[in-house]
């Protein structure tokens, strides 16, 4: 998106989903760099839009030259084969096919073994079960409690601060941690349908959509 960013002007479509994962990743900042809120190089929420998503109606109005979804989540690509537009995305796309609008799709969950990393994370075998939880204490949106006698983190309420990370005496917190994960066998064949369909640019990478973007304009 940095790098597309300095040619073309980017607006960002957001699910709910995609919300806290940006909240919980620390990623809002380098998006609003991308998109500082200038008309059609801004960020979208669909909390700001449902139900309706009105303003995937631009699609429609020949506003944007292309469409890139990525990544596409598994439950994305699965609704798109469905033929589902429940959420800002899969409208947009909906949109967007109905306009004639071209369509780039990096879908998640593809062949092969792939790492990705974790959110934030409470180690329970680190954890000594403080007396007095610290980290409890200081997360200023209330999103670690107690279960068990131990202290998690409630992804639903984590904003990404990263005061935990850094104020756990016993570094029983961890953020990154980088894990192997394959893909289920119905969405690689969600994926093979996706493929099939001349309206969808699917690509295996995000690296090889800025030169696809130069092929389809």
């Amino acid at each position: 998106m940095e790098k597309l960013a300095r040619t073309h002007s980017v607006s960002c479509f957001i699910t709910s989903a995609g919300e806290r994962v940006v909240r919980i990743y620390e990623l809002r900042q380098k998006l609003n760099k991308i998109c500082p809120s200038n008309y059609y190089r801004e960020v979208i929420l669909e909390s700001e839009q449902e139900p309706s998503f009105p303003i995937a109606g631009r699609f429609l109005r020949g506003t944007y030259d292309a469409l890139i979804v990525s990544p596409a989540s598994a439950n994305t690509v699965a609704k798109i084969i469905a033929g589902i537009a429940d959420t800002l995305v899969t409208n947009a796309i909906a949109q967007a096919e109905k306009g004639g609008v071209p369509i780039i799709i990096v879908p998640s969950d593809q062949i092969g073994v792939k790492k990705t990393r974790l959110p934030y994370v409470i180690n329970r075998e680190i954890c000594l079960k403080c007396e007095a939880c610290t980290i409890i204490t200081l997360c200023l949106y209330e999103a670690i409690v107690l279960s068990d006698g131990l202290p998690k983190i409630d992804l639903t309420k984590c904003e990404g601060c990263g005061v935990c990370l850094k104020k756990c005496p016993h570094g029983a917190v961890t953020f990154g941690q980088r894990v192997t994960v394959a893909p289920r066998k119905i969405d690689i064949e969600n994926v093979k349908k996706m493929r099939k369909n001349k309206n969808y640019v699917v690509l295996n990478s995000p690296k090889k959509i800025p030169k696809t973007l130069s092929k389809v304009l």
